[in-house]
């Protein structure tokens, strides 16, 4: 019965990774989209994520909604270039996955940087982000990185 019950949750689990497989691509439209908004983001330019984004995209950031969608992730990445100067972006990899289940995901991993204007202290931390598409259009983000120096920053600015 042991056996029986392994071998069952063996198949289970073959079937379920089957539908994560799929086609890669770090050179697609897509993936050129996410990585112009990456270009532009230390330049406090938030122009790419209308073309990036649905109007009505569910934005989380380190498991919370970000309030407002794409203006308010806007609105936020524009509060870092108020709190920190010399931000750097730095992709370490940006790849589209096409998979057999019919999702298309980006994925964007990096490294953030910047110096806090009132602290002065300089930060680099590694950054997840995870873009599920819909046709041409993200419809939802999912970004985690470590919030300590942003919320270090944030207290020293209130």
């Amino acid at each position: 019965m042991k056996n029986l019950i392994f071998g069952l949750l063996f198949i289970l689990s073959l079937s379920l990774n089957a539908q994560w497989k799929g086609t890669t691509s770090n050179d697609d439209q897509r993936t050129m989209m996410v990585q112009r908004h990456m270009d532009l983001y230390p330049k406090n330019d938030q122009s790419q994520l209308k073309n990036l984004l649905t109007s009505d995209a569910t934005i989380n950031i380190n498991g919370v909604d970000v309030p407002g969608g794409v203006e308010g992730l806007a609105e936020g990445e524009r509060m870092h270039h108020k709190i920190f100067k010399n931000i750097k972006f730095e992709v370490g990899a940006n790849i589209t996955s096409k998979y057999e289940n019919g999702q298309t995901w980006t994925h964007v991993w990096a490294w953030w940087s910047g110096e806090g204007k009132k602290t002065k202290n300089s930060s680099t931390i590694p950054v997840h982000i995870a873009f599920k598409w819909n046709g041409m259009k993200a419809t939802q983000a999912y970004m985690m990185y470590d919030p300590t120096a942003l919320n270090n920053e944030i207290a020293a600015n209130n």
